[in-house]
């Protein structure tokens, strides 16, 4: 059962995260870097496997967040604006 709260928590972040990405225009940028939402998803799953937290809905989520930002384009951490 813990596969299936993991697909499901996937499924709905990746989609959740890719309307917000399109229809939003929130970034962070500063000092000339720019922080996508994959890194930070990686960043986070980092720390949860350093505080051993086997949720899988948490796993799921922070996968599917990851897995959205991926195949995007533009993939450089420098501000070039």
């Amino acid at each position: 059962m813990d596969y299936a709260y993991y697909s499901l928590s996937l499924i709905i972040a990746y989609a959740l995260v890719r309307y917000v990405t399109e229809n939003t225009k929130i970034h962070l940028k500063f000092k000339g870097l720019w922080i996508h939402h994959w890194i930070l998803a990686a960043i986070t799953m980092l720390i949860v496997l350093y505080l051993e937290i086997d949720e899988p809905y948490i796993w799921g989520g922070l996968t599917g967040v990851a897995l959205e930002g991926l195949p995007r384009k533009n993939w450089s951490i420098r501000n070039k604006k």
